[in-house]
């Protein structure tokens, strides 16, 4: 199960080189890690750019390899794997180069097995829809995701059974202007998406073809950034602050279930809005001081576990993925940073840039100590925060 979170606020803007404008993959040097780390079944997989190339990479029984590559691979876009199955999305040029003619992006989806080969699982598209993040979720075999209609302006929540090649099923559309859907996520026989314009998560059972419950966060009071994870049960975790908040307000947790639906807040708070619910227990970031955290795993009544510290020059990267077993996250050492200006009359800002190693970790919770499962050199990147 995917955890949503961020995609790397700062990696979110090009990568840049001291010898030019930004490129997406850094410098030839760098291997930039954009999405993930998460778990699909035994396998890791996480997608990274390199000299304006982007790939995913399958980590299994001690060897990672590349199952995909192309410059088309949207690498600020929804990443999402099951034990059997893997779902990415694109971006690329809607037509061939003509002369005078600006052609548009089109973007879609594919899915497939692990290693591939992977088809279309989401229809391209033109339009931008900038309420749409990580909506893209698998489980098993059968993805959820959220189908963008261009020309009508809406939003439809969709669920297909992948592995028998099922039609999709509509399970619920809606309108682009009322803040549907940041996140989709999909466990056993619940799908789940969110309203950050509403401060909701809707939980839908798929099985019954009816709601399962909604729940509003922060008071009531309307807008929130806001993250969850869904459990097999029908289970959530929440992590939530007010939208416009990032980096001065530490994130509330809590957890919803079918037989309760009232918010059951721990003590801890969370560094962000990542979360993840598997097996009774949260994973998040938790907060300590405006510049130390800590990667926690909680019991639903509070008592915590920690899996690893983050004080600079040492930070936690991107998203992280938790099956209630296993852990597998991403942390950055930053080494060395410099400002980066460009040649007079290019017309960009000054940029701070920081080159250093990110280590991929993965934990058994039960004992033992992380191990690396690979490293990744980054060079003159722009700077997180």
């Amino acid at each position: 199960m995917v955890v949503r979170g961020m995609i790397l606020a700062a990696a979110a803007a090009l990568l840049v080189t001291s010898s030019g404008p930004a490129a997406l993959g850094g410098s030839a040097e760098s291997r930039v890690l954009w999405q993930g780390p998460v778990f699909a079944g035994a396998a890791v997989v996480w997608g990274e750019g390199t000299a304006g190339t982007g790939s995913l990479h399958l980590w299994t029984s001690g060897r990672a390899r590349i199952v995909y590559t192309s410059n088309s691979l949207a690498l600020t876009g929804a990443l999402a794997a099951s034990r059997t199955l893997l779902a990415f999305e694109r971006s690329y040029p809607s037509c061939a180069p003509q002369p005078n003619v600006v052609c548009p992006q089109a973007q879609d989806a594919l899915v497939g097995p692990l290693r591939g080969p992977f088809r279309t699982l989401v229809r391209p598209r033109k339009c931008v829809v900038a309420d749409v993040a990580d909506a893209l979720a698998l489980d098993g075999g059968v993805a959820a995701y959220i189908e963008v209609e261009c020309e009508r302006n809406r939003l439809q929540v969709v669920m297909r059974d992948v592995t028998h090649n099922g039609p999709p099923v509509t399970l619920r559309d809606g309108f682009v202007s009322d803040g549907c859907c940041r996140g989709i996520d999909i466990a056993g026989r619940y799908v789940a998406w969110s309203n950050e314009r509403r401060g909701e998560v809707v939980v839908f059972d798929r099985l019954a073809h009816r709601l399962a419950y909604r729940v509003r966060v922060g008071g009531g009071n309307g807008a929130s950034e806001l993250g969850f994870d869904l459990q097999q049960d029908g289970k959530i975790a929440v992590a939530y602050r007010p939208l416009g908040s990032a980096g001065t307000r530490p994130a509330t947790i809590a957890w919803f279930s079918p037989a309760t639906r009232w918010p059951h807040v721990l003590a801890i708070q969370g560094a962000d809005t990542r979360i993840g619910i598997a097996d009774d227990h949260i994973a998040l970031e938790r907060y300590l001081t405006p510049k130390k955290s800590a990667l926690v795993v909680a019991g639903l009544g509070g008592r915590t576990q920690t899996v690893a510290r983050f004080t600079s020059p040492l930070r936690l990267r991107g998203g992280f993925d938790f099956d209630g077993r296993r852990i597998v996250w991403a942390s950055d050492r930053v080494t060395a940073t410099r400002v980066d200006c460009p040649p007079p009359g290019q017309g960009r800002p000054c940029v701070r840039v920081e080159s250093g190693t990110t280590t991929l970790w993965l934990r058994v919770l039960s004992g033992g100590t992380p191990l690396a499962i690979d490293r990744l050199p980054f060079v003159d990147t722009v700077a997180q925060g």
